[in-house]
């Protein structure tokens, strides 16, 4: 299956998330797939130097007379394309260049050759490193930007919450200007809270707070989690699972502080527990634990007679 095709189904399900990677053969299917991952990432770095930023700033220059209404209608026709084509190259240029264009507007703040370098690696699943003082923030919009115009539930994920609530706070014009909802995930906040951020276009919260609701949903769903079920359980109306889950799905993260979170995060376990059903187990128990005690009875019972008769035998 391809990116696109994984990526943009044509039916979307209730609960969208990405296909897990298939099982390694070998050692030699990982070498395989370790140099082809080097070669891929050498040719990207050529083409965006050569050709993408060019067409990024192309783009943007087209723009550059249109007001607030028509960089909107721009960002929704250019999330049509995205939804149909998918990550297609000179889509995502275009796009970028609409973010650009909003975050001049709204922000008064210019997206560098290096942003655009950073968001586009970001885009293709690949790590980007960047120094102090490059704006990680703002590089993170142009690829949660294009994720979300194209329909994909966006979590945008950081250390804590100050982070959380100030990365959100800066950024939130630029997302309303492109017609984007924005929304944060915090500790303490309740279920309902936490339903209506995460139903946002773009959510922003912890690897910690975002991994446990996603646990809790799992939990939720169980094994009886096929899209077709779903969506006939949504018929159920305000009791139904789909109206109790925290996610729209887990399908697209940008992690900041990659190496903190994937690294000296991951070393502690997340863990959650819940109460099990015990279904039909606890049934048969209770039903072998009747059966034991009228066994008892009966012994007992047996026990009497046969003293009974002594007695009766004696006399």
């Amino acid at each position: 299956m391809s990116d696109a095709a994984a990526l943009f189904p044509l039916v979307r399900p209730v609960y969208p998330e990405r296909p897990d990677d298939p099982p390694e053969n070998g050692l030699d299917e990982f070498g395989e797939r370790f140099v082809g991952a080097i070669s891929r990432g050498i040719r990207a770095r050529r083409a965006l130097r050569t050709d993408f930023v060019a067409r990024v700033r192309e783009s943007e220059a087209g723009l550059a007379g249109l007001d607030g209404g028509a960089l909107r209608s721009a960002a929704l026709d250019i999330g049509k394309l995205l939804r149909r084509d998918g990550f297609r190259a000179d889509l995502v240029a275009r796009a970028f260049a609409i973010v650009c264009s909003a975050s001049q507007r709204v922000l008064g703040i210019q997206h560098f050759d290096v942003q655009l370098l950073g968001g586009w690696i970001l885009l293709q699943g690949m790590v980007a490193e960047m120094e102090t003082g490059e704006g990680k923030t703002l590089t993170a919009t142009l690829p949660a930007c294009t994720a979300a115009l194209a329909g994909l539930p966006v979590h945008v994920i950081t250390v804590n919450d100050y982070l959380v609530v100030r990365d959100a706070g800066i950024t939130r014009p630029l997302y309303e200007a492109l017609g984007l909802t924005v929304g944060v995930v915090t500790e303490n906040q309740q279920p309902p809270e936490r339903q209506a951020a995460y139903a946002c276009n773009v959510t922003y919260g912890t690897n910690k707070t975002i991994v446990f609701d996603y646990l809790r949903d799992r939990i939720t769903l169980a094994s009886r989690n096929s899209s077709l079920r779903l969506q006939l359980e949504k018929l159920g109306g305000d009791g139904s699972r789909v109206r109790k889950l925290l996610l729209r799905g887990l399908n697209f993260a940008i992690v900041d502080e990659a190496d903190s979170v994937l690294v000296d995060e991951a070393r502690t376990p997340l863990i959650i527990s819940a109460p099990a059903e015990a279904g039909d187990e606890e049934r048969v128990a209770l039903q072998g634990i009747e059966i034991g005690r009228q066994l008892v009875e009966v012994d007992h019972r047996a026990v009497d007679i046969g003293e009974d008769l002594e007695l009766g035998g004696a006399a």
